[in-house]
């Protein structure tokens, strides 16, 4: 073959189509808040708060595999023996189903628990002189460091991750009381009166019983230690059984329940009172003294409530740091119904923010009552014409806070915002109205215009009277005019006015009549269901009174059979 001849082009590859599919993952960082039991945190003796305190640590059981997720040495970790802890008192009370039972070391060695505990220490570690916060995290019985990407987890943190708050703090302690250990002793002795009571009625109910031994035959005793309804006692002579009076103790030992229940009452602040389940707080009183004693009842739950809420505040200042710090890209949020980007990154200097914890300003119908007074006197500073010193925004916050009293959480449905721009063009969205114009400034416009004229008519009244007649005419039909626009404009604004107030009349009326309709409905279910249970519980009279005259019929007929027996 000719080595300069062409060669042959080799065939063309069929083309061949593939279908794909791209997914973008995107990774969004979230900070989470974890509730830490309390047998399973420990701070140092002595210590007053977790900011001020030079050691505490988080003690945990965690698995094999969520170690190793976390960038943790593999061998080490799967080196360290499983956890096995005692159960505390804690664990043993908040057990109720033995979930939290040890099991047998599991086949799946991700799944093996180890523990792990977190110690947050306050100390010189760089020896510079200058003490700062660490993290060390260890595992397993004897406390080993663990290992990350081959160096020990010992990192410098800028502050303690913890938050806590007691509901009855202790002076100068750490550690503070809760609503149960206000009570515990005040259940202990309601245990011990209610035992007591039942007991004293079981010597009621089954007495025991004083007998002559004179009278007491081979089979008496044995009668007697068989305690049984209508059953025979054998005696050698009648009438020598004698009951044992036993003292009755239930008038001693109810008021010593109800001192005790007041006890807790004012220990804890939870009463009757306070959950409205007292029948006695509504008789020969009015509104007035019910709320005032409802609001008086309510002060001891407000105070714990507001004392947790000093931890709550801590929560949130380490929520924030911890967004500070680790936040890195900007997120768009609903706030105060309008979208809103919040970038963390702006945050690095922001070190003037303060927490504020919520004091509380009554209960509804005060909160109501205030915002009402509120709107009262903006209307009267309108009425007496200082709209200087109320303008649309301050009558929108009124009105937006009062739907926010009554449950509604957007304003918006029913107000609309002056302050509310268009985001494309920067207008209002919701301008105010010109106010019409005034008739009595017309009028006085149209008399300076005429005073005007009949001056210039008194300047032309030499040259021509007959045009200065013309001229009088054509301003009396000018004024006639003027007067008779306002007069229909004023007749306008009065008819739009008794519309306007037909229609609020006619919307109130059927609000009226379908919350009337809503209480009649109501009325009715609530009178159904009363009839329905009085119902049940007749049929259930009747056929306890069947059994009962059956049990009755059944011991007759004992008896009958009984005294041909004795008889002989």
């Amino acid at each position: 073959m000719d080595a300069l001849a062409p060669q042959a082009m080799p065939a063309a590859l069929p083309m061949v189509l593939h279908d794909i599919t791209v997914v973008n993952t995107k990774k969004q960082a979230q900070v989470k808040v974890m509730g830490v039991p309390p047998e399973e945190f420990g701070i140092e003796r002595g210590a007053r708060t977790i900011k001020d305190c030079n050691y505490c640590f988080h003690e945990s059981s965690r698995p094999v595999g969520d170690l190793i997720g976390l960038g943790y040495d593999a061998e080490q970790v799967k080196g360290i023996a499983s956890s096995s802890p005692a159960p505390t008192t804690e664990d043993l009370s908040r057990d109720s189903v033995d979930e939290e039972r040890p099991e047998a070391d599991s086949l799946n060695e991700m799944a093996r628990l180890v523990r792990v505990t977190e110690h947050y220490i306050r100390m010189d570690y760089e020896g510079n002189g200058k003490p700062c916060i660490y993290r060390v995290t260890t595992a397993g019985e004897g406390g080993m460091i663990l290992k990350r990407e081959g160096k020990e987890d010992i990192e410098r943190v800028d502050e303690y991750p913890f938050a806590a708050a007691s509901p009855v703090p202790q002076s100068h302690r750490f550690f503070g009381r809760s609503v149960a250990d206000l009570v515990m002793d005040i259940q202990r002795i309601k245990t011990a009166l209610i035992r007591g009571l039942l007991d004293n009625v079981y010597q009621h109910n089954n007495a025991r019983t004083e007998i002559a031994e004179s009278h007491a035959g081979p089979n008496t005793l044995d009668d007697l230690l068989v305690s049984r309804p209508g059953g025979i006692v054998r005696t050698k002579t009648p009438g020598g059984l004698n009951p044992l009076q036993v003292q009755d103790i239930t008038g001693s030992v109810y008021p010593a329940l109800q001192y005790m229940d007041a006890t807790r009452e004012m220990r804890t602040g939870v009463s009757n009172q306070s959950q409205g389940i007292d029948a006695n707080a509504l008789q020969n009183q009015s509104a007035t003294a019910v709320a005032q004693v409802f609001s008086a009842s309510q002060m001891r739950t407000k105070l714990i409530a507001r004392i947790l809420a000093e931890g709550v505040r801590d929560m949130f200042a380490l929520l924030h740091a911890t967004i500070r710090k680790h936040g890195q890209q900007a997120e768009t949020v609903r706030l105060r119904n309008t979208w809103v980007e919040v970038n963390p990154r702006n945050w690095k200097t922001r070190n003037d923010m303060t927490i504020n914890v919520g004091l509380g300003s009554g209960g509804k119908a005060q909160q109501f009552a205030q915002a009402m007074a509120i709107a009262n006197f903006q209307k009267e500073l309108l009425m007496g014409g200082k709209t200087n010193l109320v303008d649309d925004k301050g009558l929108y916050n009124t009105g937006a806070e009062l739907l926010k009293i009554m449950g509604h959480k957007n304003p918006d449905k029913f107000l609309n915002d002056p302050s509310a721009k268009d985001p494309q063009t920067g207008q209002p969205l919701h301008p105010p109205v010109p106010p019409p114009p005034d008739p009595a400034l017309i009028k006085v416009q149209a008399d300076a215009q005429m005073k005007d004229k009949e001056l210039q008519m008194r300047g032309q009244e030499i040259v021509a009277n007959a045009e200065i007649a013309k001229q009088a005419d054509e301003r009396k039909a000018q004024i006639e005019s003027v007067q008779a626009q306002a007069d229909i404009a004023t007749q306008n604004r009065k008819t739009e006015a008794e519309m306007a107030l037909a229609q609020q009349k006619f919307e109130l009326e059927r609000e009226l009549k379908l919350l009337d309709f809503q209480l009649k409905k109501q009325m009715h279910d609530e009178e159904m269901q009363m009839r329905r249970e009085q119902h049940q519980q007749a049929m259930a009279a009747g056929a306890f009174k069947v059994v009962a005259g059956a049990e009755a019929h059944g011991q007759k007929m004992e008896q009958m059979r009984s005294k041909p027996e004795s008889g002989e």
